[in-house]
């Protein structure tokens, strides 16, 4: 699904009438998936065999009953029973017809619900006997019900594509031909690729189409195992129909914040259809419904009353500032030290690490803490205090346990590097990369950190003053790589640029010859040594380059008991 990106740095809502899409609902409750068990034709064995439930309290069940036929007149208590323990009775018309087959769809739908509703059950769902469904049986079904299961497919049913909300499949337990071990698949699918698994039963330990109570019983605990969300019917269809509700409601600006109100989907959905919700520009401010404050959770979502149809967010507009101080450039910022409020964060995950409240994506790694659980278009923004004006090597530190290298950009104003974080299969192992350079202004401006690709790692940015190091004085190598080295080197540079030489042909006094060469990073790291036959500077700096990557480099070449000199060259 596709989250609405918001800048809190630039947010305003005072400038703009009108956006659309602030709320986005967590999916399945913030569980990897959903599973739903039905129980058709209100039978004894169900309600005798299912008692295990009173020790599930999380789990509510839905049960499919008959008002005029099967075993419901004579077993109605304890179906009442169930549901004032938050089970769900559902409708499944009044005497079990198949409805495509000339019955009389009033009586059998309207009838049975209206008979359920002078007990005291609000039946918001119906299951079609038979699974038998055309067009007009599912027209009269939604004159009373917000949601139909029929069956006969695998019974998973996706978050983002809107379904046929009077047809949602499921999967048929069937005496002769089902298995546990099929049922279990069933729900990994739907825990694994973030779905709804709905299952029909009949009998439990007796009647027809059994299951027995020991297999039902192993299968939602299985269900909860995995941490699916295992809800009635009913629950689970309306946080999935509210989803495309709620997610496509607009903001009205008011004057210390904004307004969102939508309409109910259907006459018949549920009194009451709890929503966790995550709210865009709701940071700092009060969120409310109905004059009643809603806290947010632990992690910053809202659980929200979706049957309230508004909500309102108010307070004084957030200040964004630095988190901790401008960034003085050059220098090294830490990723995790974004200005407060002033970043995208599309899933809102972290490791719930506790260094600051608005946490977008925070993880244990890197030099303490690093940036996390990024998606693409996720960004993140920095305010720089550049103390001196100039070009400036930028240097990412990342990981990505993707397949794949991954990509960051960062920019400031209208200038950008952008670069790739390479794989080392996990997100723990961390890489330096040269992105390339931006040249700066003096002072105070933001940078901003744009992920490309999901699931990267950015623990910091370092920013190298390149004229500084091109005037430092010459990298010394470490005591054994090049003994032979004077200490008294000149520094050779290309009449082109003193700073930013290229070095394109200087030709060695004594021609051809075998020369040592030494490849520093631009902080004087040893990058590459090797002894080589050349007869000018280029020649020697192509026969070393083989290897490394685009950027700046420092190389120190020397004949034999000749000395050494120091050259400047880019790798384009």
């Amino acid at each position: 699904m596709e989250c609405l990106k918001l800048s809190f740095a630039a947010l305003s809502l005072a400038a703009v009438s009108a956006f659309a899409g602030p709320i986005t609902t967590v999916p399945w409750n913030g569980h990897p998936g959903a599973a739903t068990f039905t129980f058709d034709d209100g039978l004894h064995s169900q309600t005798n065999n299912l008692t295990f439930l009173d020790n599930m309290p999380d789990v509510t069940v839905t049960f499919f009953v008959c008002t005029n036929t099967m075993g419901f007149g004579s077993n109605t208590q304890p179906h009442l029973n169930y549901a004032k323990k938050g089970h769900e009775i559902g409708n499944h018309t009044a005497t079990h017809k198949n409805l495509t087959q000339s019955a009389d769809l009033n009586s059998e739908i309207s009838g049975a619900a209206s008979k359920l509703r002078g007990m005291g059950l609000e039946a918001t769902s119906l299951a079609t006997p038979y699974c038998a469904q055309n067009q007009t049986v599912k027209n009269a079904i939604n004159k009373e019900h917000f949601i139909s299961r029929g069956c006969g497919g695998s019974g998973l049913t996706g978050w983002d594509t809107e379904p046929d909300w009077m047809q949602i499949d499921s999967h048929y337990w069937q005496q002769n031909g089902s298995t546990v071990s099929a049922f279990k698949s069933s729900a990994d699918q739907a825990a694994s690729q973030s779905k709804w698994h709905v299952q029909l039963n009949h009998g439990v330990g007796a009647d027809w189409d059994v299951i027995s109570a020991a297999d039902i019983k192993t299968l939602i605990e299985y269900a909860v195992s995995k941490k699916l969300w295992v809800a009635s019917f009913s629950t689970v269809g309306a946080y999935l129909r509210a989803h495309f509700t709620i997610d496509k409601a607009a903001a009205t600006n008011t004057a210390n914040g904004f307004t969102v109100k939508w309409t109910s989907p259907h006459a018949h959905m549920p009194k009451s259809v709890p929503l966790r919700v995550k709210i865009q520009g709701a940071q700092g401010k009060t969120v409310s419904q109905k004059g009643k404050e809603v806290k947010p959770n632990s992690d910053g979502t809202y659980t929200i009353e979706f049957m309230a149809l508004e909500l309102e967010v108010s307070g004084e507009p957030i200040e964004v500032k630095p988190f901790k101080g401008a960034i003085e450039i050059p220098g090294t910022l830490e990723a995790e030290n974004y200005d407060t409020y002033a970043y995208s964060d599309a899933d809102g995950k972290n490791d719930e690490t506790g260094y600051r409240s608005d946490d977008a994506g925070i993880v244990k790694g890197g030099s303490g803490y690093a940036l996390g659980y990024t998606s693409a278009e996720d960004y993140f923004e920095y305010t720089l205090d550049v103390k001196k004006a100039g070009k400036y090597k930028v240097v990412i530190n990342g990981a990505t346990g993707n397949s794949t290298a991954s990509s960051v950009t960062v920019s400031v104003g209208d200038k950008k590097v952008e670069t790739e974080i390479p794989s080392k299969g996990d997100w723990v192992t961390y890489s330096e990369v040269e992105a390339g350079e931006l040249e700066l202004a003096a002072g105070k401006q933001t940078l901003r950190l744009t992920i490309n690709t999901n699931y990267i790692n950015v623990d910091w940015i370092k920013f190298v003053d390149e004229s500084a190091q091109s005037s430092s004085s010459v990298p010394q190598s470490s005591s054994s790589a090049n003994p032979a080295v004077s200490s008294s080197s000149a520094l050779a540079r290309s009449s082109s640029s003193a700073t930013n030489a290229i070095i394109q042909k200087i030709a060695f006094e004594h021609g051809v010859a075998m020369v040592r060469c030494l490849v520093f990073d631009l902080n004087g790291q040893l990058i590459k040594s090797a002894n080589v036959m050349a007869g000018s500077v280029s020649e020697a700096w192509n026969l070393v380059k083989t290897g490394l990557r685009k950027g700046a480099y420092i190389m120190r070449y020397g004949e034999a008991g000749q000395g050494s000199h120091v050259v400047k060259v880019r790798l384009q």
